[in-house]
């Protein structure tokens, strides 16, 4: 027995009017927005590597709850390095130091320049610890945390380590990035430093990319 004839597919499907197409296109849309959404929510903002070898965009906090991104560094000479606050004192203190005498250095030599040490502990490094432990020495480094997800994120564009390290009291701690990212005033990857640098040499490095030498 024949239940249906030739034109049944036809009187499911219909015509494909405008008013479908335009229905389908607005559903489709609400599907990837809600999957990019959910991406999003389990990864945090991505990090944009552009044209850059080294580094990327980025959106991180400051220790006063205030949104940065690397828009707010552009003309000025920009070193980044990575650490948390469970380094000794004695390992990581040192370039923090170097960090903020190099940014007041540039600045008598009339190069703008910025310190930022990024946390590799965001869930470990609140607003008091970073203030504590940065700022306390290192008065010229701007210190800045954000997700979990987007510090690891940022970690990888910037080439810092994911290891673990046992410090003589037994404390577990990240390490800290062998060597300072340098940016340039345009948001550019310029070049790497030895993050146990001298001042000297580190301002010399910059002054050198700046053809300032």
């Amino acid at each position: 027995m024949r239940f249906f004839n030739g034109n049944w597919k036809r009187k499911l499907v219909g015509p494909w009017t405008g008013r479908r197409v335009l229905f389908f296109a607005v559903l489709l849309g609400v599907a990837l927005g809600w999957l990019s959404f959910r991406a999003v929510d389990r990864l945090g903002m991505p990090v944009r590597t552009g044209t850059n070898e080294i580094g990327g965009s980025y959106r991180l906090m400051t220790v006063s709850n205030d949104t940065v991104t690397e828009g707010d560094f552009l003309g000025r000479w920009t070193l980044i390095w990575f650490f948390d606050t469970s380094c000794p004192r004695s390992v990581c203190v040192p370039t923090l130091n170097v960090l903020s005498e190099t940014v007041h250095d540039l600045a008598a030599a009339h190069i703008s320049a910025a310190a930022l040490a990024v946390t590799l502990d965001p869930m470990h490094d609140d607003s008091d610890r970073l203030k504590s432990y940065v700022l306390g020495t290192a008065p010229e480094v701007r210190p800045l945390t954000a997700a979990p997800r987007v510090i690891e994120n940022m970690a990888r564009e910037f080439h810092a380590p994911d290891e673990m390290m046992t410090g003589a009291d037994g404390a577990r701690y990240h390490r800290p990035a062998p060597r300072i990212v340098i940016m340039d005033p345009h948001g550019g990857y310029a070049g790497t430093a030895d993050a146990d640098m001298q001042a000297a040499a580190l301002v010399e490095r910059v002054r050198t990319l700046a053809g300032r030498h």
